[in-house]
This record gives structure tokens, C-alpha cells and sequence, in this order.
């Protein structure tokens, strides 16, 4: 797609990566006695001097691929929080014209070929179109080259961040992303490396065409001839590539181009003053005068200084349109991080357990011997003492709407949520027995009572709370789970053609359905997880282990062999998705409207006989009513988090750094920018009026005719 790939954005380790990094330097290489200047002989020694006479040229280069983790992390914030998606603008101006290219020509030989000149291709031409004019010590093309390539990346970042386009193959129901789902490895390597949002512009047309105008415009005696028409060939390969391949639109390609022609035109303003300041000989010569005579080095470069703001004192309109480009730039800055910002702490609280529902968490801490559960209402940030026994041992958490429960194998306290202003809350029932067997959940009647499904050695009980009574057993054999959501009941049972899902209604009109969990994965990637755990993909003799509910929907955990995953049922149309990543164990849903929160273990360096445990969990996010799939809510490297639940505008997890501490935190889906953001908004809105008016009476000025 649009960014650059590097080592960073994936495990060294995958070989995929390594063959095609491999393979773009050797063909960089091999091609260099057919695209150098007549002029120019290759030399072994010619490696080493391009590292000593151009390494401020490669530090402009590569600094753009240290901003794409961060770019990326704060692309899928955005697109968590703002849902910003322009795809469907998009897609009403083109229709289906990609779709009509890649259906009428798709072959497996074609699609394995451009999957490899995608990647590959691009890294060779990236590396050439840098290495060649430096290795050959062509300054004067050199210097122009790497700061387009740089320009291109800078004005691509707005587009990225706000103007998300997603690849066609994951947009058109009718379209398949030929290149991401080529073979699982290559699809687990790119999951890691693009968030499938940046489609618009398209760097992989952009950058090279960007290189190619470079060279058209400066290459005034056409030593870069043969080269220049390489870089034409592959553009224009690279545009059917990316069509066909499923992964940009036709306008991307356009976006791609513009944005070339933009950066070349602001390289033929910048290179002159640019690089009079960073040319890599300057430096030598200021160090050794610096280190010569440091006090008039001392005075040169404050009169350097004192020159470089001395047209401040009559600002022109150079200056006011700078001034108004840094009110923006700051102010886009802050709503950037307020927009990126939504999740927060609850101070002084590090639980080893935590729950939510709606507009509630319960969070379990052990200090020492003592064991504190309290309650937080989200919204008003109030803390409620829960009473009840004194837990020996941390108990389990089930918690929905109004009431929850804590439990553990000898005793449960059943919690309701009825009266907020207590500063502390005790159980309206108990159970002191032998539950070590026992699942439990929560639900209500027709009436809005609540009652307690306690499944024991075959067993279910339906428990009026209110009236200590048991209203309703049954016996219940060969169950796996089992959860409540209103009136409803979900079971699973394990059949010989695979799991069941049971939904019922135990109170009148009463409502039976059954539900098939049916394949939900690919042969080629049940394949590849058997190589990768030694362990084969069984869906008739998979498990539900885990089931979450609301009213129309249901989403469960199964274990399938290797791994768990996760698939959302419709109960209404009985229609079946999977949430997870095939590839990835997936655990601990949490539904709550139309959202559900799920925790991924990415797998990003996956080798025989791994061990999931060594990766940390990541909290993802599904939009029932989008079609984005599964968003991963960035959070700080080398954190694990688990217990994620969805509350009613918002998610709450527990995270544990490396040091092994433990904190609750909220993420809030609403109010996505803060009151100081719409204070600096409003500040900048009412500043732009006075420095437009002095902006364009300054033009004005300048521009008046002189006798």
C-alpha cells in the first residue's frame, strides 16, 4: 500500500521478509552496469564512500521509516476512535471498475508474480532510484532525488491520518486482497505491517513517479536515460499490479501522482537552502573550525542565528503565512492527540481482576493479605465499597446490566445495582456450598427480575434472586457453556458434526433455536497451523469454552486444535462471522450494543513448536454495523492486557507492564475531543481572521506595482 516497509514493522525472523529484502538488494545490484552513467565505473570501494560522503542524505532518507510505527499506531487510534472512512465516497465515484480488472484476468501464475513485484519490486527501485546517484557520487541528482522521496512521504501523512481509503479486496463484498492472503505467512507478515487504511495516496505509484519527475526535470544531460525509462515501465506495471491485486482504487493511483508532482515542485525550492545547511562536507569544515577557534565558531554561528529571525523585525507576508502555518500545525497537533488519547486510568487502582457492564466496573485488588473489591460508575468516576464475605482468594467476576456476582468454589454473593448514592453495596443473595463444578450467569425475566443460571454435574437451576427460589431444573447433558442475556439462554454442546449453540427462552412465549458452528477458516491456513503447533485443525471435535450474548447476537470462543477463535452469530438469520484473526488465539469477548471487545495474541514471528504465551494480548474492537472488521486499540509496547469488557460508550481492561504492575483502564469510544481541545479550536478559529487580514494586505503590498 502507501508506507514503506522496513525490518522494524515485523520480526526479523519471518523468511518471506528476508527473501524479498534479499532478493530487491541483489537485483539493485546486478541491474547497476545497465542503468549507471557512461561516465561511471563500479568499484567495491564506491559502497564505503557513499556511506561516508552522503549519510545526511540517507538520514533525510530513512527518517521516514522510523515514523511509520507511529504513524500507524495513531492511524488505527484514529480510526477506533472517529470511525473516519472515506471509502464509500470513493467507491460511489468508481463503481466497480477494479473489480472488473481483477475478475476478468485473475490467474494463480499472475497472482503469485505481482504479489512478489509488489513487494519486492518496490523495495528494489526504492533502494536504486536512492543508492545509484550516491554510490556514483551524483551530488547535484542525489540531492534532489532523496528529498523528493522525502516530500512525498510528508505530504502523504494528512491523507493517512484523515483521509482513511481502505484496500478495494476488503471493501467490494465481490474482491479478494490476492497479495495479503497469497499464503498465511505472507498474510500475517503484511496484518503487521499496514492497518489496510491508506490507500489514498498510493506511495507504490507516487514514490517512483515522484523519482522519475525528479530525474525527467534535472537529468539535463541524460546520464540517467536508461534508468528513467525503467522507472516509466515499472509505474506503469505497478498501477496494473495494485489494481489487480486488490489492494488500491484507481483515484489512489491518481492521489499518488498529484502528490509526486506536489513534492517534486516543493524539492525545486527547498533543495538550494537545504542542503547549503546540511551538506555532508560543511560539517567536516564547521567541526574543524569549531574545534580550531571555538570563540569565533561561538560568534559565526550567533550571527547565523541572529540573521536567520532578522526578517521578523519587518515580518512580510513570508512570515504572517508561516506564523498561520504553525497556528494550524499546532492546533491540528492538539485535536490529534486528544482524538489519539481516549483511554485513562483509574488512579490508585491496580487490580488483579476486573468486569464491566454498561456504565459499570468492578475491580478486585490484593494489598498484602486483604483482598478490596469496589465498584466505579464510569461516567461520575464514584467509588462503591462491596461488601459481602472476606474472600480468601480472589473471586471470579460475572457481571450484566444492573446485577452482578462473585464467586468462588465454596461461595457466591449475587449484587445489585439499583441504588448508586450507598457509599457501600451488600449481596441480596448467597450461596455457601461445594461449586466447584458450577457455571453461572445472569439474566431476567419478562418482568425485569433478576435470576441466576447455576449449571451443576449435568444440571441447570433457575434462580429467583428476589425470592430465594429455585423456579426452574433441568437436566442438561454434554454442556460446554452457557450464558444469559435477558430472558434468553445460550447453551453449547458438542455434537459429532461439531459444536451446537441452543438459544432458548425458559419463561412464555417460549423460543427454541439451534445453531451449526460451521467451518469458518480456509484449508491453507488450517494447514499452516498444523505445521506451526504440531497440532490439526478439528472442527467436528471443536469446544465452545465461552460464550457473551446481548439480545441479537452471540459470540464465541472455540477451540478448534491449535488455537481459539472467535465467531459472532446472528440469531435472528443464524449467519456467522469470525471476529479473530484465523491465525491468531483469540480470547475473552465482550458484546454491549453494537460493539465488541476482544483480546488477539499477534503472532509476529512464528516458528515450530511456539509458544503463544511469549506474545502479549492486544485489545481489539468489532463494529457489529461497520464493515471495517476487527480494529486493534493501540495501547504501550511490550504491555499485556486482559479482562477487556465493553461498557455502554466505552472498553475496559486491565494492563500489566513488563515491571509486572497492574492498572485499570477506560477507553472511551464518545467525546472524542475534550473541552480543551474545543478551547484551542475555537482560539484558532478567532486568531485566523486578523493574521488573514494582515496576510493579505501584506500580499497586497508586495505585489502593487513600482514605478
Amino acid at each position: 500500500m502507501g508506507y514503506p516497509i522496513h525490518t522494524d514493522s515485523m520480526a526479523v525472523g519471518t523468511s518471506i521478509y528476508l527473501t524479498w529484502i534479499t532478493g530487491a538488494i541483489v537485483i539493485s545490484i546486478g541491474l547497476m552496469p545497465l542503468f549507471k552513467p557512461d561516465y561511471a565505473k563500479i568499484r567495491i570501494s564506491g559502497f564505503i564512500d557513499m556511506f561516508r560522503r552522503y549519510w545526511a542524505h540517507m538520514i533525510v532518507v530513512f527518517s521516514v521509516y522510523l515514523w511509520k510505527d507511529l504513524l500507524d499506531q495513531l492511524d488505527r487510534i484514529l480510526m477506533a476512535n472517529t470511525q473516519l472512512d472515506m471509502t464509500p465516497y470513493v467507491y460511489a465515484i468508481e463503481g466497480d471498475i477494479v473489480f472488473f480488472i481483477q475478475s476478468e484476468l485473475q490467474n494463480s501464475l499472475l497472482s503469485v508474480g505481482l504479489t512478489h513485484f509488489y513487494v519486492m519490486g518496490f523495495m528494489a527501485v526504492t533502494f536504486s532510484s536512492f543508492v545509484y546517484p550516491i554510490f556514483f557520487d551524483d551530488r547535484y541528482m542525489a540531492d534532489r532525488v532523496s528529498l523528493s522521496m522525502f516530500w512525498v512521504y510528508i505530504l502523504a501523512i494528512p491523507f493517512y491520518l484523515f483521509f482513511n481509503v481502505r484496500v478495494t479486496g476488503n471493501y467490494i463484498p465481490e474482491m479478494e486482497t490476492i497479495a495479503y492472503d497469497l499464503t498465511p505467512e505472507i498474510h500475517n507478515w503484511f496484518i503487521q505491517i499496514d492497518p489496510f487504511t491508506n490507500g489514498m495516496p498510493s506511495l507504490h505509484i507516487g514514490l517512483p513517479f515522484a523519482i522519475w519527475l525528479t530525474m525527467e526535470r534535472w537529468d539535463s544531460d541524460e546520464r540517467w536515460l536508461r534508468y528513467r525509462r525503467l522507472l516509466l515501465l515499472f509505474i506503469v506495471l505497478t498501477g496494473f499490479t495494485i489494481l489487480y491485486l486488490g489492494i488500491h482504487w484507481v483515484s489512489d493511483i491518481i492521489g499518488g501522482i498529484i502528490v509526486a508532482v506536489i513534492a517534486v515542485e516543493i524539492t525545486s525550492k527547498t533543495h538550494a537552502p537545504i542542503w547549503r545547511f546540511a551538506d555532508e562536507r560543511l560539517f567536516s569544515r564547521r567541526l574543524a573550525r569549531a574545534i580550531d577557534d571555538p570563540k569565533k565558531w561561538t560568534s559565526e554561528s550567533w550571527k547565523m542565528v541572529k540573521n536567520l529571525f532578522s526578517p521578523l523585525k519587518q515580518p512580510s507576508s513570508s512570515q504572517t503565512k508561516a506564523f498561520i502555518a504553525s497556528l494550524l500545525f499546532i492546533t491540528s497537533s492538539v485535536l490529534l492527540w486528544d482524538a489519539t488519547h481516549q483511554d485513562f486510568p483509574i488512579e490508585g487502582v491496580n487490580p488483579t481482576k476486573a468486569a464491566g457492564s454498561e456504565g459499570w466496573v468492578v475491580g478486585i485488588e490484593e494489598i498484602g493479605p486483604d483482598i478490596n473489591i469496589n465498584l466505579w460508575n464510569v461516567s461520575t468516576q464514584q467509588e462503591t465499597v462491596i461488601g459481602g464475605i472476606s474472600w480468601v482468594t480472589p473471586p471470579s467476576i460475572e457481571l450484566s446490566n444492573n446485577s452482578f456476582i462473585l464467586f468462588d468454589n465454596f461461595h457466591l454473593d449475587f449484587f445489585q445495582l439499583d441504588n448508586i448514592s450507598l457509599d457501600k453495596i451488600e449481596p441480596i443473595f448467597s450461596i455457601t456450598e461445594n461449586l466447584t463444578s458450577d457455571k453461572f450467569s445472569i439474566g431476567e425475566n419478562v418482568h425485569g427480575d433478576p435470576y441466576l443460571v447455576k449449571v451443576t454435574n449435568g444440571s441447570m437451576e433457575i434462580i429467583n434472586v428476589l425470592l430465594n427460589q429455585t423456579v426452574l431444573s433441568n437436566e442438561i447433558g454434554n454442556l460446554t457453556a452457557i450464558e444469559a442475556s435477558g430472558s434468553f439462554i445460550a447453551s453449547a454442546f458438542n455434537t459429532a458434526n461439531g459444536p451446537i449453540i441452543n438459544v432458548t427462552t425458559l419463561f412464555s412465549p417460549s423460543i427454541e433455536i439451534n445453531i451449526l458452528i460451521e467451518t469458518f477458516s480456509n484449508d491453507l491456513n488450517d494447514e499452516y497451523l498444523e505445521r506451526l503447533y504440531e497440532v490439526p485443525v478439528d472442527y467436528n471435535n471443536s469446544t465452545v469454552l465461552d460464550i457473551e450474548m446481548d439480545e441479537n447476537f452471540i459470540v464465541i470462543t472455540v477451540d478448534v486444535g491449535p488455537l481459539n477463535r472467535l465467531i459472532l452469530i446472528d440469531t435472528l438469520t443464524g449467519e456467522q462471522t469470525m471476529l479473530s484473526n484465523p491465525l491468531w488465539p483469540a480470547e475473552s469477548p465482550s458484546i454491549e450494543g453494537n460493539y465488541i471487545a476482544f483480546l488477539q495474541r499477534p503472532i509476529t514471528s512464528p516458528s515450530i513448536n511456539l509458544d503463544p504465551l511469549n506474545f502479549n494480548r492486544d485489545v481489539f474492537l468489532w463494529d457489529i454495523d461497520g464493515d471495517q472488521g476487527a480494529i486493534q486499540i493501540p495501547t504501550e509496547d511490550n504491555s499485556d492486557h486482559y479482562d477487556p469488557y465493553m461498557l455502554s460508550n466505552g472498553i475496559t481492561w486491565i494492563t500489566i507492564d513488563e515491571d509486572g504492575n497492574s492498572e485499570l483502564v477506560i477507553y472511551q469510544l464518545e467525546n472524542t475531543f475534550e473541552e480543551y481541545s474545543s478551547v484551542v479550536l475555537q482560539a484558532a478559529v478567532l486568531l485566523l481572521i486578523p493574521l488573514l487580514l494582515v496576510w493579505s494586505q501584506q500580499s497586497a503590498l508586495e505585489k502593487r506595482p513600482r514605478d
